[in-house]
């Protein structure tokens, strides 16, 4: 998405103007919650005793009723004295057969969408310009003109920009799922189940956004022309949105929720909840909410400790069928890597870029793989150069899950590679470019002074690597190192036929828990 990163940084920085001097209302409801009578209370739930001593809550978040004990506190009165750690309540009113709020969803979804659509047009000339070409026409030629993995955007706005808009769209998702958004980060099951939706919702969304019947190939048909075909967006958004969000609860609960026990002033606490998880931040504006909401627990103003959770198995509490407490050693059913950052040699270049790698379980010692990655060589090629490179393959993978926290794996991966290469010549675009009327797209006039070179073959890689788990849901790749041997020949006096690949990232495991 074209100046995605712009805009979220332009509106943040309004909303923290904003927030500063806004009297903080509270959470006056809980969306989702209305018809809901009563909200259970009871000790701290298991798995999440590490959080605190068992307290007797004294408040529950406005909008939720409570038949033992009531709010009294001024709209805009603290607690006078907390603990440092939060107490862990049960909530309940979130039925575990709840159904996904559609109607909400789909307005905050239009919400966002029309905010980068409305960007898009207020700054982008050509897509204005668009405006003007057949709708259905332009629209299939956008979709078959899309090749290769960059899309002409910079190398922080793919792999920064783009995941936040990823997981943006993830947060609004979770907003209304009841079934599964009171979580807080953690070993327990609801939590991974929750981000596993979103995940899923992410990925359409930017789909829908880049190739749908309301994006870019359909206002703007911006894939038509250079160089906006790429297919980096469909890989890098929602997996880097995976990798925000996670890191976003995981900050929200070990230093967000512990400043606000130990920090009082309000304007503080809205600030910390801001500024600490920028995505969710955004997705809040987008569905007209205070910008600082959180689900599990009150506003700045009238939190005092309570974290307010459904009660659910605790992951870390399990012991797995082979019993080892904790369940490392537990065998999932499916893993999903972000692949993010990744360094490719080849060449003589330097490619940087990410991708995905779906691993399906044959036995508890393979796995079958496929990979989508990609990365882009300009920033090693000489001035008025850009290439880039994109591997679709698939092949076995043998990896140890038993081994306690630990889990190495190698993997052998066939498939088809491709590199294209670009050259700008700059005398002869400054002819044609003041030829151009204006206000005209200058991108439709790209190939007038450009020569593009592309050559695809068959490839193999073969490598390895070595995961840590950090429970049973979520493992980090500490590292992942493939050689890769293709038959693609010569380009522009470059042989790419061999090459190294050292990449880092985040695995979700679905089926241990």
């Amino acid at each position: 998405m074209r100046n995605s990163f712009v805009i979220f940084t332009t509106l943040v920085v309004i909303t923290l103007f904003y927030s500063v001097r806004a009297q903080d209302g509270g959470n006056t409801t809980y969306a989702g919650t209305a018809g809901v009578a009563a909200t259970s209370r009871s000790e701290p739930i298991e798995g999440v005793s590490n959080l605190g001593e068992p307290n007797t809550p004294s408040s529950a978040p406005s909008g939720i009723a409570d038949s033992s004990s009531s709010n009294s506190a001024e709209p805009d009165a603290l607690p006078p004295s907390i603990s440092p750690l939060p107490k862990a309540v049960v909530r309940s009113s979130d039925s575990p057969t709840s159904s996904v709020q559609w109607t909400s969803l789909l307005k905050g979804s239009m919400s966002y969408l029309g905010v980068m659509h409305s960007f898009r047009l207020g700054t982008e000339a050509g897509t204005r310009e668009a405006l003007n070409n057949s709708v259905v026409g332009g629209y299939f030629k956008s979709l078959g003109a899309m090749h290769g993995w960059s899309d002409g955007d910079g190398y922080y706005e793919n792999y920064l920009g783009h995941p936040i808009e990823g997981a943006v769209s993830g947060y609004i998702w979770i907003h209304h799922d009841p079934r599964y958004r009171v979580v807080q980060f953690g070993t327990d099951r609801d939590y991974w189940m929750s981000r596993l939706r979103a995940y899923a919702f992410a990925w359409a969304f930017s789909e829908q956004f880049e190739i749908g019947p309301i994006s870019e190939a359909s206002i703007g048909q911006i894939q038509r022309y250079c160089c906006q075909y790429g297919f980096v967006d469909h890989v890098i958004t929602p997996n880097g949105g995976l990798a925000w969000m996670l890191a976003g609860d995981a900050v929200d609960r070990y230093v967000t929720v512990p400043f606000e026990n130990r920090v009082h002033n309000k304007n503080v606490r809205i600030l910390a909840r801001m500024a600490l998880n920028p995505p969710q931040t955004f997705a809040n504006l987008m569905m007209f909410h205070s910008p600082w909401r959180r689900e599990n627990r009150a506003s700045p103003t009238q939190y005092d400790g309570e974290i307010y959770l459904r009660p659910s198995e605790s992951l870390a509490a399990a012991v797995s069928p082979e019993g080892n407490p904790g369940g490392f050693n537990a065998v999932p059913k499916f893993e999903l890597a972000a692949s993010l950052p990744g360094l490719y040699q080849i060449a003589g270049l330097n490619c940087l870029g990410g991708g995905g790698i779906g691993a399906f379980r044959a036995t508890d010692l393979r796995q079958w793989t496929v990979e989508v990655s990609g990365c882009t060589l300009g920033n090693s090629l000489p001035p008025n150069w850009s290439g880039d490179s994109l591997t679709f393959a698939v092949g076995p993978q043998w990896i140890v899950h038993t081994a306690g926290r630990w889990s190495p794996h190698a993997h052998v991966r066939v498939g088809v590679q491709k590199i294209t290469e670009e050259h700008i010549h700059p005398e002869l675009e400054k002819v044609v470019l003041a030829k151009v009327p204006q206000g005209a797209d200058k991108h439709k006039y790209h190939d007038l002074y450009t020569k593009r070179w592309e050559t695809t073959g068959f490839s193999i890689a073969l490598g390895g690597g070595l995961d840590v788990a950090l429970n049973r849901a979520l493992a980090l790749r500490v590292a992942n190192l493939d050689y890769t041997r293709s038959w693609l020949g010569d380009l522009n006096g470059r042989n790419f036929d061999h090459g190294l690949r050292l990449s880092t990232g985040i695995v979700l495991r679905i089926g241990t828990w």
